[in-house]
């Protein structure tokens, strides 16, 4: 795997780890009505999915040294979210 397609991937990651984490508090959450604290829930799960990006890489025998580009495809997926919860429109992403 040439190096670009090494930086896809590890945004891929990211960007999986933050959709992931969102999709579990949506789903774990009974706050759904009460904005200020669900957005609360979700930047408090990032965190928490913050955390798993070296291990995913790992996982996916990628260099650790491919964390930013993890990181940066987690945080623009993550602010997409919370923005979009905030908004009531979810808009993705920039890749």
């Amino acid at each position: 795997m040439n190096t670009d397609d090494q930086n896809y991937m590890a945004r891929l990651i990211g960007r999986d780890v933050a959709q992931e984490r969102a999709l579990l508090t949506l789903i774990g959450t009974h706050q759904r009505g009460d904005l200020v604290a669900l957005t609360e829930r979700l930047r408090q799960n990032n965190e928490i999915g913050k955390a798993q990006l070296s291990t995913r890489l790992q996982e996916a025998k990628l260099p650790a040294d491919l964390l930013r580009m993890a990181e940066h495809g987690f945080s623009l997926t993550a602010t997409a979210i919370i923005n979009g919860v905030g908004a009531h429109k979810y808009q993705p992403a920039p890749r």
